[in-house]
């Protein structure tokens, strides 16, 4: 008698107990924002090597998940995300070790990675979150956020009193595998100032020198031109962001800022197997590359300075002057090229202190290759532009006409006047 008192005594808590009540706050991204750019580019990214808090659960890489309290000790909990624009249904099943605690829950989402590279504008969706905590219902609970564009790029973000600094996003921008870049290689071949890319196996830092010339004369040939265009759709007080252009649009368009430019042209070089990186300052950035296989020597260059109208230099750095013959000079491009080196490497070797001290949070290096190894990956190409093509036999023979007619002058000159002089 006393068994069965017991029994239906537990069977009366049981049914009378309060069931667990799944209060939790939704989080929605950087200030209710997410950057396509940045969720392709991660991706595959490799774990962050600092130490996950024992509060944060699920993906370490997380940006839409939920904040709760723990209501008693090893608690089951089931969170559940729904985006189906942009993801698909993802879930994350766990534990809240102690009562009390406050947990940050981040499912692995499974984003749908082709409609994300298709954003080409700031769009809003909504999301929808569903928690379940032991046994009780699911409460749920929607939040509104903005897609941002493809090309906005965050730079670092402020959450709470924390900066997070997100500027090797840039890495994804660099496609080396991008289609277009063949066919830019080809138009550099035609004009003739290298006979071949071969990167690092040249025997020489002049000859590795000459290559990088080559590309900049194939961008000023094609009439690239600097373009301060930076304006984003969406803005944060919380997020840092800078629109970057594709690469297509770069080439087809020929128009670069500072970052467009310095993207481009780093892509190239790491076409052709040298090593390359971007440069980011207080709001600039340049590019720089390595003359060696060992990254023994590395030189910077002002990318906004192409197609630039400069003046030469009256000396050049002897480095410089063997790395390509006169012959070979473009009266357009060699110029702007030997004054990108000189204020490119002047402003980077000056800037060493700073892009060492991790405190200077606006100086930093973007090294591709490592970005690559941590599993950075970069915007695959997916765009429906054609490559335009430019017929370079007029900018070849403009050139030989110059080289001509300064010849002739200097041919036709009446010796008896130097004679007199002299």
């Amino acid at each position: 008698m006393n068994m069965k008192r017991c029994v239906l005594s537990l069977v009366l808590c049981l049914l009378t107990a309060p069931a667990l009540r799944a209060d939790f706050t939704p989080i929605a991204g950087w200030d209710q924002q997410l950057f396509p750019s940045f969720l392709i580019g991660t991706a595959a990214m490799k774990s962050d090597a600092r130490e996950v808090p024992v509060k944060y659960l699920g993906d370490p890489n997380g940006l839409l998940g939920v904040e709760v309290v723990a209501p008693q000790d090893d608690c089951e909990i089931e969170v559940t995300i729904e985006f189906s624009q942009y993801a698909e249904t993802s879930q994350y099943l766990g534990r809240l070790p102690k009562q009390g605690e406050t947990y940050t829950v981040f499912p692995k989402v499974k984003y749908r990675f082709d409609t994300l590279s298709q954003c080409s504008q700031a769009t809003p969706s909504t999301v929808t979150y569903r928690v379940k905590l032991g046994g009780g219902t699911v409460q749920e609970k929607s939040a509104t956020v903005t897609i941002r564009s493809i090309q906005d790029c965050p730079i670092k973000v402020l959450v709470g009193e924390e900066v997070i600094d997100t500027s090797f996003a840039f890495a994804v921008y660099v496609n080396e595998q991008h289609p277009f870049m063949d066919k830019l290689l080809r138009e550099a071949l035609d004009i003739g100032v290298v006979d071949s890319f071969i990167g690092y196996q040249a025997k020489s830092e002049s000859e590795v020198l000459r290559q990088v010339y080559a590309i900049w004369d194939l961008l000023v040939a094609r009439d690239v031109r600097y373009s301060s265009i930076t304006t984003t759709a969406a803005d944060s007080d919380q997020i840092l962001s800078q629109n970057v252009r594709s690469l297509e649009d770069t080439i087809n368009n020929q128009q670069a800022n500072c970052v467009d430019g310095s993207v481009l042209l780093v892509t190239l070089l790491r076409k052709i197997d040298i090593e390359s990186f971007l440069i980011l300052v207080p709001g600039h950035c340049y590019a720089g590359f390595f003359l060696d296989a060992e990254h023994t020597k590395a030189l910077a260059i002002e990318t906004t300075l192409v197609g630039a109208e400069v003046e030469e230099p009256d000396e050049l750095d002897p480095l410089l002057d063997e790395s390509v013959d006169e012959s070979l000079r473009g009266d357009y491009s060699w110029p702007s090229f030997v004054r990108a080196l000189e204020e490119g490497t002047g402003k980077f070797v000056a800037s060493q202190e700073k892009f060492q001290d991790e405190t200077e949070v606006d100086y930093r290096i973007i090294d591709i290759s490592a970005a690559r190894k941590l599993g950075v990956l970069p915007i695959p190409h997916r765009g429906k532009e054609k490559f335009v093509h430019f017929d370079h036999s007029e900018y070849i023979a403009e050139e030989d006409a110059d080289d001509a007619y300064e010849e002739e002058d200097y041919e036709t000159e009446d010796d008896s006047e130097w004679e007199d002089v002299e």
